[in-house]
């Protein structure tokens, strides 16, 4: 596993939306062209049955599979009538296994002789399907057409280019990445190749239909793409591919133009202006092909050793300087967020290096790099683990848990009443003479206890709904935004139905944990101001919680820099607190912050020695301690030891560090090789009095900071 570091850049901004008719928007390789007639006998106003054509893939996947966990589909409408149409496209996924069912809708306008764009995020469950419907202004359906849920373990590369001359010498070509997810899916073990994808592309301005929310960049490892269609990108299409970067994605590069090297968005994902430079030696090292020598790939498609490029790739091999770029052997590479972005010494999109041995060494090489660097983000946006125990989180976010007090002190009432009704009663009614009259106290003293456990529950449980929040912030040293997984628990009193929107408009969000007896069916609704979860079906003292990934920001960022006398110094520039600090040292030592306050600088040198605390030995053996999975070790968490080690400081906090550990699952490195790691609690989460109409009680914002990055 590779030095995982980080820049000093600034997260990018987008500028004004894309242009071109596009609707919610979408992106795709493959695409089967389909009509079906309406769902009803009687035909609409508008002959939409023959007038709309509809051609419908997956942003990513092939025209019959889609991959699992988030994903998004691009539907084309082409309105072939003389009147504009309007109406919806439905994008239903279900699972056979547990009868899950997941719908998304978001509306169509199209004007006569046009077409249009629609593209619509879905939640893929394993071992199902997908049924992709659109339908009129009336609700009639005009088309309807079946994709089938896939695995797809192969390591992704999403080549952005109109016609992919690497797809022909790279796909399915054998690759062996060293990490190996337990809960990405069944068995663990993705398959040895390499998988080249390709969008689809708008007919009207040429550019690129791209995932328009970071989440929906979940099955690609690595994209490639040209500078000159970089350039040309902007609005929630920028942000969408700067998120994914963020989060721990691969971003290759290849210049198109020598203007290109000027523009502000390649400057803000390297962190300064580009300029050439000489070859860096890194480059020209001999690489052995990624996939040894497995017997697995396409026929024809097995990497061969180059240890050079051919004269004509040779001779046009550039190096590049400026911002945090530095020597690798792809040319030159920085790191942006939890990511890498890599400015390529050759240009693979175009011959003759497409063609070229030394270079699709270095492109699989690259993408498997970025395979293996899945293991350093505990939540990948978008992606749907499997196997994970969410069940801490439901105890964190499950008011019932601090009310298993009632559960006594009912005990304890049923006990006095016991005595009471019984010896008490009739010895008393005895004495007097009377021994049927303790018949007539029975009901009155099992009414009053009655009334009093009924109350103890109300007071216990409460009789309004509330919500309750537990955040894990994820972003690399002095970036201002980052990754972000949000846990958000909904408690109600009465039944009802919530509707859940996104924090920002760019996150997507499904339910992780539904009410006993409740269906498990979500209902997602996409427009322009972002994606809302609708008929959330809450029932009567039991807890739902939702899952939403997006972005969050940091205020300034937290810096991490070293000192020159050797020391780690963090900088708080958050806009919160930062409680329960602990620094993890690259030498595998860790030092304890019981508060770092907004706008505090602090070296490590000034922190507690947690090898010198009895609680903080046993936390740094176990996290000190690596783990193999797959080919390469990991560092797990040890949530299970932060208790007595934080909770004299953050009470709860370190039970919220194993929920979070645990839905996590079991392959995360938390601790990457040679970059320190502070991960703590921000105060004041993040500012909201209430979610969907509930009073919020509890609202707990984690945050891991990776690497070296920001200002001193």
């Amino acid at each position: 596993m590779r030095r995982v570091d980080e820049p000093r850049g600034q997260a990018i901004r987008s500028g004004s939306p894309r242009r071109g008719a596009k609707g919610l928007a979408g992106a795709a390789s493959l695409a089967a062209l389909f009509s079906a007639g309406p769902a009803s006998g009687q035909a609409p106003p508008l002959s939409t049955a023959t007038e709309l054509v509809v051609d419908v893939a997956p942003v990513l996947g092939t025209s019959g599979g889609i991959p699992w966990g988030w994903n998004q589909v691009v539907v084309r409408i082409q309105n072939n009538g003389g009147r504009a149409a309007r109406g919806e496209v439905e994008v239903e996924s279900k699972r056979y296994s547990d009868e899950r069912v997941f719908v998304a809708s978001a509306p169509y306008a199209v004007g006569a002789g046009a077409s249009v764009d629609v593209r619509v995020p879905v939640h893929v469950s394993p071992f199902g399907d997908v049924q992709v419907r659109a339908l009129d202004e009336g609700g009639a359906q005009v088309s309807s057409q079946g994709l089938s849920s896939t695995s797809q373990h192969a390591v992704v590369l999403f080549d952005v280019s109109e016609r992919s001359l690497l797809r022909g010498g790279l796909h399915d070509a054998p690759i062996a990445p060293l990490y190996i997810s337990t809960s990405r899916a069944p068995g663990g073990t993705p398959s040895p190749v390499l998988w080249v994808g390709q969008p689809r592309f708008d007919s009207a301005t040429g550019d690129p239909l791209l995932p328009d929310r970071a989440a929906l960049y979940n099955a690609a490892d690595a994209v490639l793409m040209r500078t000159d269609t970089l350039s040309r990108l902007s609005g929630s299409e920028l942000e969408a591919l700067a998120g994914f970067v963020l989060s721990g994605g691969t971003l290759a590069l290849s210049v198109a133009r020598p203007e290109d090297l000027r523009h502000p968005t390649l400057a803000a994902f390297v962190g300064g202006e580009v300029a050439r430079a000489p070859i860096a030696p890194p480059t020209l090292a001999e690489i052995a092909p990624p996939g040894g020598s497995s017997g697995f790939g396409k026929q024809g498609n097995v990497l061969l050793p180059a240890p050079s490029a051919t004269p004509a790739v040779a001779e046009s091999l550039c190096g590049w300087s400026g911002g945090n770029l530095r020597g690798s052997p792809y040319g030159s590479s920085a790191f942006y967020g939890l990511g890498e972005v890599h400015l390529l010494a050759f240009d693979p999109t175009r011959s003759p290096a497409a063609s070229d041995p030394w270079v699709k060494i270095r492109v699989a090489d690259l993408a498997r790099r970025a395979y293996d660097r899945r293991s350093t983000v505990a939540f990948r946006p978008g992606e749907d683990a499997m196997g994970v125990d969410l069940d801490p989180v439901r105890r964190e976010l499950d008011p019932n848990e601090s009310s298993r007090w009632a559960i006594g002190v009912s005990a304890l009432l049923l006990c006095i009443y016991a005595v009471l009704a019984g010896p008490i009663n009739f010895s008393r009614a005895a004495r007097q003479g009377r021994p049927l009259r303790a018949l007539w106290y029975l009901p009155v003293l099992s009414a009053v206890t009655f009334a009093v456990i009924v109350g103890v529950g109300l007071f216990a449980k409460g009789v309004r709904g509330r919500a309750r929040h537990l955040t894990l912030i994820e972003a690399g040293a002095g970036m201002t935004k980052g990754a972000v997984r949000r846990f958000r628990g909904f408690f109600v009193a009465s039944a009802e139905e919530l509707t859940v929107r996104t924090t920002d408009p760019s996150g997507v969000i499904s339910t992780a944990v539904v009410a006993e007896l409740s269906e498990r069916r979500d209902r997602l609704l996409v427009d322009r101001d972002g994606a809302r979860l609708t008929k959330v079906a809450a029932l009567p003292w039991q807890t739902v919680i939702v899952r939403e990934d997006g972005a969050a920001s940091l205020g300034d960022g937290i810096a991490i820099v070293a000192d020159p006398s050797g020391d780690i110094v963090v900088s708080n520039r958050s806009g919160r607190d930062l409680r329960g600090g602990v620094l993890w040292l690259p030498e595998g030592a860790a030092r304890y912050f019981a508060r770092i306050g907004d706008g505090e600088r602090v070296s490590s040198r000034a922190g507690v020695d947690l090898a010198a605390r009895s609680e903080g030995q046993g936390w740094l053996s176990h996290a000190g301690s690596a783990r193999r999975v797959g080919g390469m070790d990991v560092h797990d968490l040890g949530g299970r030891l932060l208790t007595p080690l934080l909770e004299p400081d953050v009470p709860g906090l370190g039970a919220a560090w194993l929920a979070i550990e645990e839905a996590a699952g079991g392959s995360v490195d938390w601790f990457p090789a040679g970059v320190p790691v502070l991960f703590g609690q921000l105060d004041g989460g993040e500012g909201r009095a209430s979610d969907s109409g509930l009073r919020i009680d509890s609202d707990r914002v984690l945050v891991r900071v990776v690497g070296y990055g920001g200002r001193p």
